[in-house]
């Protein structure tokens, strides 16, 4: 049974980390007038495919350049906000019950591997925000990719202090989020010309 809602609360944080990446995006898109409500967003069950839809298409494709490269990074800046509040809670609180633990440490380090699957692996291989970015402007490919290797070497470290009772868990999920989304926005833009 432990087992069983371990995973449950897995997924539940991985959706959540999704969808507040998804609402960084729509935020910035009510904003610049693109879109009426900023947490109607598009995120599947299966987790694939998800975005800051419904959007009015003609004016985001108007948007100027700045504009275009903010709601591009909206949804890493919402990751990483959540980041910071996630890591205030369980530096700040002690946690005796493992369910929420496990919950805060999957929201904390889901978000950072939702940063580092963008900035990272999305400017090896550009993709989806990152690709977009580096079309407005080139050179903040490799300003994103130095700051994805730095936040890498970070993330592996903070996955070292993440407490053994939790581990196994939060790794799985971790590693499935790095591999699955990033090469899964890399096949959808072999396949599609676009990332998702």
């Amino acid at each position: 049974m432990q087992v069983l809602l371990s995973l449950l609360i897995g997924y539940a944080a991985l959706y959540i980390v999704i969808y507040l990446h998804e609402v960084g995006h729509a935020i910035w898109y009510c904003r610049f007038g693109c879109k009426k409500h900023w947490y109607h967003v598009t995120v599947k069950p299966y987790l694939f495919f998800s975005t800051p839809l419904p959007v009015d298409i003609e004016k985001a494709d108007n948007l100027s350049s700045n504009k275009d490269i903010i709601v591009s990074y909206g949804g890493i800046l919402n990751n990483l906000i959540f980041t910071f509040i996630a890591y205030f809670l369980i530096s700040r609180i002690n946690i005796m019950d493992y369910y929420l633990s496990l919950f805060l440490w999957m929201f904390y380090t889901l978000h950072i591997s939702e940063i580092v699957s963008y900035m990272f692996i999305g400017n090896l291989y550009l993709v989806s925000d990152m690709k977009n970015i580096a079309k407005r402007k080139p050179l903040l490919r490799w300003v994103n990719l130095v700051i994805g290797i730095i936040l890498t070497l970070g993330y592996v470290w903070i996955l070292t202090t993440i407490p053994q009772e939790l581990f196994i868990y939060i790794l799985i999920y971790n590693l499935l989020t790095i591999v699955c989304m990033g090469l899964g926005r890399i096949i959808f833009t072999i396949k599609h010309g676009k990332g998702s």
